[in-house]
């Protein structure tokens, strides 16, 4: 029997690249039940939210341009009325819903037993060139997104492909063409999701064509002869959050069932491993979490593949966590992300609703002594830009409120005394929403007064006078959730979900963990999903009340702060032996006075931006530099365990030459590298930048004598910086193989635009 399929299953394919689910999608539900496979059967919010998009955009063109509708909104255009509008024998210039359904099968599924369902592309636009030509169809999908993405381009090609096959049979191939660009209408930029105006976004269809032909040819057929019976299923999956909307993830999470015994736990339960890093296992015979938790040397088997090689230990150790049910310290030694101390504590919880591109939740706390001394949430009423904005601004203004009176206690007391504060989210995309919330507002005066309060904990090197106050020292946020993952393996499948990963702490001392009440809970992160949001945006009956959302937000504060306070208490326990975990120098928090937010200007907010770009790029340079040696070695830029053969000033340099181990001969770093380093691999020296100036260097492009000797690297030092006291101890002190060239940070083009920016503000009347 042939199996069928439609642009849905383009669309999926695109989308999760999932061989389990294609094939899945191929069955008719009768053959699922007899495997049987269990589906969920529900109503999915996004083709909900789909539908009703593409509803509100289709009758306002049918009442600006016309369009030739089915008889029912359920229903797609009959094949008589579809056949007349391809004809040219509408008036309409619009078809919605027409149903092409070729009678033989297409020339792309011919040596396969493939066949298509009904297809039923959004639109079909008409269009008669004026004098004389042929017909041009353009296909159109309506999409409630913000962004067309690569699998939304590949389903409007497969309709494409479709309407050829169509044409062709119906002998109008002579007289239509299809236009070579295809469209996708979606929510405006500056719209909403509720609304019934689209913006187009128009793309060429050749490449998305290609793809879609390698897939029904070379993939499709494959997946379709893939075995699966009730005891045996050939088709490989990967669970990871992409699975969250799947009809079929109850059936594939009995592989990763926590009542599992390791040895028969699916190896997709380990948190970080891709759909590739899952079949390099596999190849491996690499199949359960007991497998990979047992893997030796699995970093250096060929074929593994650089990513997964890079990540083997992390990989394994999960594994190990999960397979004895206990938290595992990872090979990083510390981390840069997170202070080892912080008198006040100021958590901020951001949820982002992907349909209206907007805050769904904030929501503020602030702790000291372990105990909550003020807390703020706000959940914007809709959608529109106004409440956004509001909600921002209230709980903004609290934790600016907070951060002031603080730089006002810690002016008046003595130095190196004050108070510590440090702010910390539990996700990293909670900070990136924030930031992209408050771009979306500079045009509010309160919002960029609040741009430059936050550009303040960032205060720029040269117009800072006191040398403790300088830039790292301010690096104001820390993303719990990447300092867990640095540091511990845990028996979690997910780091991101704050649920999973505070009921795994509760187990050791920690807590509370996050208990998700009824219709928050989701199986791979502990934000709100868009299940809870829309009703709340679109004020449905069914909508949880905001006292609901609000009290999950407070729940997720309290399991936040029960991590950041257990982090606390392990780094404690590892200073006391002398290998303090928490890494990020901190000093007493002041503001940085330069900006003035009550009188900004346009050209103030220009350079808060390209500050804050700056201290990003300082910040990423501190973090890669903090990871293992070999971590920093694999990915380029570290050359690592170098050996030094002499060193000696000749006249205007210091030039030190060392053997290179084959390690470390594929490096990124050579000639042309700026802002090198060079040290003994000390913590203390590689990750305070205030010491980079005493062990700059560069290398130099190899001499005659080394022209073909990868072993070898020399690099070049100023005199002054080489006969230092401090190099000169560092030089005594250093191992034989002891030696480590890595690449630090630099930038000057942000402090020369901030001067010319500056100059500008300065000019004028």
């Amino acid at each position: 029997m042939a199996r069928t399929f439609s642009g849905s299953t383009i669309k999926s394919w695109f989308q999760y690249r999932c061989e389990r689910k294609t094939r899945y999608e191929l069955f008719t539900d009768a053959e699922l039940d007899a495997v049987p496979v269990v589906k969920i059967v529900k109503e999915n919010t996004w083709a909900v939210l789909g539908n009703e998009f593409e509803a509100r955009v289709v009758g306002k063109l049918d009442r600006t341009d016309g369009v030739l509708l089915p008889a029912s909104p359920k229903r797609p255009l009959d094949e008589r009325l579809t056949a007349s509008f391809l004809q040219g024998q509408q008036s309409k210039p619009y078809a919605a819903q027409a149903n092409l359904t070729p009678r033989s099968q297409p020339k792309f599924l011919e040596g396969t037993d493939l066949a298509l369902k009904r297809n039923l592309p959004d639109l079909i636009r008409f269009a008669a060139p004026a004098g004389h030509g042929d017909r041009v169809f353009t296909i159109i999908d309506v999409k409630a997104t913000r962004r067309a993405t690569a699998f939304h381009k590949t389903q409007v090609a497969f309709y494409v492909r479709v309407l050829e096959e169509l044409l062709r049979e119906m002998g109008l191939s002579a007289q239509a063409r299809l236009d070579d660009h295809g469209e996708i209408w979606r929510i405006p930029d500056h719209g909403v999701a509720t609304g019934e105006d689209h913006q187009v976004e128009r793309f060429a269809l050749a490449p998305y064509l290609r793809m879609v032909d390698d897939f029904c040819r070379n993939i499709l057929p494959g997946i379709a002869r893939k075995k699966v019976l009730p005891t045996f299923d050939e088709t490989f999956f990967h669970l990871y959050f992409k699975c969250e909307q799947c009809e079929f993830i109850d059936h594939c999470a009995r592989s990763i069932d926590p009542q599992l015994p390791p040895e028969k736990r699916d190896v997709s339960a380990v948190a970080g491993l891709t759909h590739e890093a899952k079949r390099s296992l596999l190849r491996l015979d690499v199949r359960s979490v007991a497998d990979l938790s047992k893997a030796a040397g699995l970093a250096k088997q060929p074929g593994i593949g650089w990513s997964l090689g890079r990540r083997a230990e992390t990989l394994k150790a999960r594994a190990q966590a999960l397979a004895t049910n206990q938290i595992i310290r990872t090979v990083d030694e510390h981390t840069f992300l997170m202070p080892p101390r912080a008198d006040v504590i100021l958590l901020l919880s951001v949820d982002h609703d992907p349909v209206d591109d907007r805050i769904a939740a904030i929501g503020y706390r602030r702790v000291e002594g372990g105990k909550v001394v003020s807390q703020k949430i706000e959940i914007p009423k809709s959608g529109e830009a106004e409440d956004e904005a509001l909600a921002m601004i209230t709980v903004l203004a609290a934790l600016i409120d907070d951060l002031t009176a603080i730089d006002q206690a810690n002016a008046s007391a003595p130095a190196g005394q004050g108070v510590f504060a440090h702010i910390f989210f539990y996700e990293p995309t909670e900070a990136t929403a924030l930031q992209n919330a408050l771009g979306r507002h500079l045009d509010n005066a309160q919002i960029r007064g609040g741009l430059l309060h936050l550009v303040r904990l960032f205060p720029p090197d040269e117009v800072v006078p006191e040398p403790e106050f300088k830039g790292v020292h301010h690096l104001p946020a820390t993303a719990v959730r990447s300092v867990v993952e640095q540091l511990y393996a845990l028996p979690a499948m997910v780091a991101y979900d704050l649920r999973q990963v505070s009921r795994a702490l509760e187990g050791v001392g920690g807590g509370p963990a996050y208990q998700p009440a009824s219709g928050f809970q989701r199986q791979f992160s502990s934000l709100l999903s868009i299940d809870v949001i829309r009703p709340i945006r679109e004020q449905k009956l069914d909508a949880k009340p905001v006292s609901a959302v609000e009290a999950d937000v407070a729940a997720r504060l309290d399991a936040l702060q029960g991590v950041i306070a257990w982090l606390y208490m392990q780094n404690q326990a590892s200073t006391a032996k002398g290998a303090p975990l928490l890494r990020l120098a901190k000093k007493p928090f002041r503001f940085h006075a330069s900006f003035d937010p009550l009188n900004a200007v346009d050209l103030d907010i220009l350079v808060a931006c390209e500050l804050l770009e700056n201290r990003a790029g300082l910040l990423e340079a501190l973090v890669g530099l903090a990871q293992p040696a070999e971590r920093r070695r694999d990915t380029g830029r570290c050359m690592a365990g170098l050996t030094l053969i002499n060193h000696a000033v000749y006249g205007r340099s210091a030039i030190l030459t060392f053997s290179v181990p084959e390690a470390s001969r594929a490096s990124d770093l050579g000639p042309g590298s700026f802002n090198l380093i060079l040290t003994d691999n000390d913590p203390d020296l590689r990750l305070n930048l205030g010491n980079w100036r005493s062990v700059s260097c560069s290398i130099l492009a190899p001499s005659a004598d080394y022209q073909d000797r990868p072993d070898r690297v020399s690099v070049r030092m100023e005199p002054a910086i080489y006969r230092a006291p401090e190099f000169d101890a560092l030089l005594r002190r250093t191992a034989s193989n002891g030696w480590f060239i890595d690449q630090a940070f630099g930038d000057i083009n942000s402090v020369r635009a901030a001067q010319f920016l500056t100059n500008l503000a300065s000019a004028q009347p």
